[in-house]
């Protein structure tokens, strides 16, 4: 029922299976470089540039962050709370 199979037959399943592990390769690399860019673009639109934007960051990129005494939502320390508290 299922001989050994031809120099050829193996060729071609090492071809498909090749080509579809690199399919999946390329689209991890994409989702990821898009991603990436995605986190970028969000940083520059939020208007401030990366020295104030990393102004209150630790050294693993960690925002120290305080508690609004109107609302107990936590915010960045030197941000201002939507609500209008004095966070």
């Amino acid at each position: 029922m299922f001989g050994i199979p031809s120099i050829g037959k193996l060729l071609v399943l090492g071809l498909v299976i090749g080509g579809v592990y690199l399919f999946f390769k390329v689209k991890g690399r994409r989702e990821q470089s898009l991603g990436n860019g995605a986190k970028k673009n969000a940083r520059q639109n939020t208007g401030r540039t990366p020295s104030q934007s990393q102004e209150n960051q630790d050294d693993n990129g960690s925002l120290d962050m305080v508690q609004c005494p109107a609302c107990k939502a936590y915010i960045p320390a030197k941000s201002k709370c939507s609500c209008g508290g004095n966070g």
